[in-house]
């Protein structure tokens, strides 16, 4: 017996007499999970036989051990987490206490400003909430710009995103002469509003596309 892992949409290509059955599977994983996870599945078949049925521990271990990341997984996986070593060693972070010791201790006034969208996070393997210092003026007070810009990305899954858009150089703010012309990271044009948020809507259309 062959197992198939197909899109429900596909079912109809399925051969006459065939028994499907479904499972709900987040919309973010990709095909190549899905193809490590049919391996998976196809050892513990080999290996379990009907005990699968009878002890579902065993299967679930069995699923975890066998599962083989896909390469661009892995890939993908080893490339975020340089990239977060270098936005951490690189950017200049503030802690919840650093901010509120700026305004006499006040508890809840970092929470308030990251549930009104003036300010964002990223949580440090401490489980500390680190914001980027570009964020704030001298007096510790949000920036503007940082609510307009988080409202113009909409709503992001992975913070760490955010920190990388802001932090490296992109092309739609560059600036010198024409022959020279330089791409400036984002943090380093807060001032310019019309250029940010148009580099940003250039960026979500783009991925839209």
């Amino acid at each position: 017996m062959k197992l198939a892992l197909i899109a429900e949409d596909k079912l109809g290509s399925l051969p006459k007499g065939a028994k499907p059955v479904l499972f709900d599977v987040p919309a973010s994983v990709t095909p190549a999970v899905l193809a490590s996870v049919g391996d998976a599945l196809s050892k513990a078949l080999n290996v379990l036989g009907e005990k699968l049925a009878i002890d579902s521990d065993k299967l679930a271990s069995f699923l975890i051990e066998a599962a083989t990341p896909p390469t661009e997984l892995v890939r993908e996986r080893y490339e975020r987490f340089r990239t977060i070593d270098t936005l951490m060693a690189t950017t200049e972070w503030l802690t919840a206490a650093d901010i509120q010791s700026r305004h006499g201790g006040h508890p809840r006034i970092v929470a308030d400003w990251k549930r009104r969208g003036r300010v964002f996070s990223v949580r440090a393997s401490d489980g500390r909430d680190l914001f980027p210092a570009y964020q704030f003026d001298s007096a510790m007070q949000p920036l503007p710009i940082i609510k307009k810009a988080l409202e113009a990305f909409g709503e992001l899954p992975d913070p760490w995103v955010l920190v990388a858009w802001f932090h490296f150089p992109n092309g739609w703010l560059a600036s010198g002469p024409a022959n020279r012309r330089r791409s400036m990271p984002p943090k380093d044009c807060l001032g310019d509003e019309a250029r940010l948020i148009d580099a940003i809507r250039q960026r979500t259309e783009s991925y839209a596309g």
